[in-house]
């Protein structure tokens, strides 16, 4: 059932991110929703499921990439797992630390994938990178509580399976 749930997030993340999300663009740029929700989302859950979003997050952004298909597959998987591993530490309570989090990891991110693009002679541009940090930022702050709070949900916690 969790699973089933994080995906249809993501799905609609994804639909957000291509209809709503350019036409508050900043220069043609702008943040990602599904990217925001996948870093809140390892943040505050373990591992696996981190690296579970990140897959499906990463594929769908990658359908929409013309460049290089699984770039944002692997810039979200490293990520996730910097993300969880980081938030193992982190009083999940709290929402500065992830938010701020969250920003370096969206800058983080566009700098991987510049680099990547860069190495695969694409045309990038890498002034978008900061724009996009601090729309991932501004979205991040809208979100984290409402993840956090989805994630301590009885049907999203893990069972113990011995």
């Amino acid at each position: 059932m969790r699973r089933l749930i994080l995906a249809l997030m993501c799905i609609g993340f994804t639909i957000l991110d291509n209809t709503i999300m350019p036409l508050l663009s900043f220069n043609g740029v702008y943040g990602s929703i599904l990217f925001s929700f996948i870093i809140c989302y390892s943040i505050v859950s373990d591992e696996w499921d981190a690296l579970y979003v990140a897959l499906i997050g990463g594929l769908l952004q990658d359908l929409y990439m013309f460049k290089g298909f699984g770039i944002n597959c692997l810039s979200n998987m490293l990520l996730c797992i910097l993300a969880c591993k980081i938030g193992t530490n982190l009083f999940k309570e709290r929402s500065l630390i992830p938010i701020v989090i969250n920003f370096f990891m969206g800058i983080l991110k566009g700098v991987f994938v510049v680099a990547l693009l860069y190495m695969c002679k694409q045309g990038t541009d890498i002034q978008s990178v900061a724009i996009m940090g601090i729309y991932n930022l501004i979205i991040s702050i809208l979100m984290y509580k409402r993840v956090f709070k989805l994630s301590q949900k009885p049907y999203m916690k893990k069972d113990w399976n011995f």
